[in-house]
């Protein structure tokens, strides 16, 4: 693999590692000061580097446990990370405007998922222009080609598996629901086509609709909602993320409906719970406060002058009831306290 001017994963903080003071639900945002376009989420004392840390909002709990990651990381390497997050996962206007304003800022280096992967392109490369070191997280930029790194699982790929498991449990047939994000988001495509090309890998699978819940749950729930009154006979829902997921199962519950598997993708403890209780079918882990960790470090070390992979993968766990409580017990140890 190339390397770009080394991560070693030894110095990487792993999530088993520090992953406490985790509540019940999201995690609580962290201290913050006011910033520019932003909250400042870790600061050391004495001269460091400031690195924006771009989520694509301030309240889902994936999001939180990414910043977490992040909090910590800089904490450890003494440097300032400044959380940059819209007003919500749509919101890619505002998210453009937050880059723009760090590069005002004078941040030395921008790691992001971004919401929208075509309309953050004029200010990455703004950025670049600046000098700016990029990292990308979580939701890969294809037009963007001067990233310093991809730090995050495949999405197609933790689509297809955790897909294909629940299609293997039903046997290679059944009727599917998709409850997609936006779908215009390049997250949202990557996933979503895995589920589409398993369903002509497996011709008895029946795409019946196709709706979107924009990655929120009371959207999603508000969705699966219209799509239990139109269709009697669903065997499996497939949600963009845990929070849509669990949108869907309050749906289910709240109709009465039984036989529905639903998954999702995240790996949240709330997800994970729900896939211990029987209430989910399966989630993927992706790594999330890895996420925010390792891209930290990744900024730094390559302001540093060292050489960095050009992907680091993070996550990848199919978790379902069977290994729920183990993976809640490793990552997750302090969730429901």
């Amino acid at each position: 693999m190339m390397k770009k001017t080394a991560l070693t994963m030894a110095a990487v903080l792993t999530a088993a590692a520090v992953m406490t003071g985790c509540t019940s639900g999201a995690p609580s945002a962290p201290a913050s000061s006011a910033a520019a376009g932003g909250n400042t989420v870790a600061a050391a004392s004495g001269e460091s580097y400031k690195i924006g840390v771009f989520t694509k909002d301030s309240t889902t709990a994936f999001w939180r446990y990414v910043v977490q990651g992040a909090m910590a990381k800089g904490e450890e390497l003494g440097v300032e990370v400044i959380e940059y997050a819209p007003a919500s996962y749509t919101d890619s206007a505002g998210q453009l405007s937050m880059v723009e304003d760090s590069i005002s800022a004078g941040v030395d280096a921008i790691c992001i998922a971004s919401c929208d992967s075509t309309a953050i392109v004029p200010a990455l490369e703004k950025a670049t222009a600046a000098g700016i070191p990029v990292v990308i997280f979580n939701t890969l930029v294809p037009d963007f080609k001067d990233n310093i790194t991809f730090v995050g699982v495949d999405n197609y790929d933790a689509s297809y598996r955790v897909t294909e498991e629940l299609i293997k449990e039903h046997g290679g047939k059944g009727n599917l629901v998709i409850l997609e994000g936006d779908p215009a988001g390049y997250q949202n495509i990557e996933r979503t086509r895995a589920v589409t090309d398993l369903a002509e890998k497996y011709p008895d699978v029946n795409i019946i609709t196709r709706q979107p819940g924009y990655a929120n749950r009371e959207k999603s729930m508000n969705a699966m909602e219209n799509i239990l009154q139109a269709y009697s006979e669903i065997d499996m829902v497939w949600a963009i993320n845990d929070v849509a997921a669990m949108g869907c199962v309050q749906a289910i519950e709240g109709a009465g409906r039984t036989g529905i598997d639903v998954i999702g993708i995240d790996g949240t403890p709330e997800g994970a719970t729900a896939a211990k209780d029987g209430r989910l079918k399966f989630t993927i882990d992706q790594g999330p406060f890895d996420q925010g960790a390792m891209s930290v470090q990744a900024a730094v070390d390559y302001l540093n002058g060292k050489e960095i992979e050009d992907n680091y993968a993070t996550g990848g766990t199919i978790v379902g009831a069977d290994n729920a409580d183990a993976f809640l017990q490793e990552f997750y140890p302090d969730f429901n306290k």
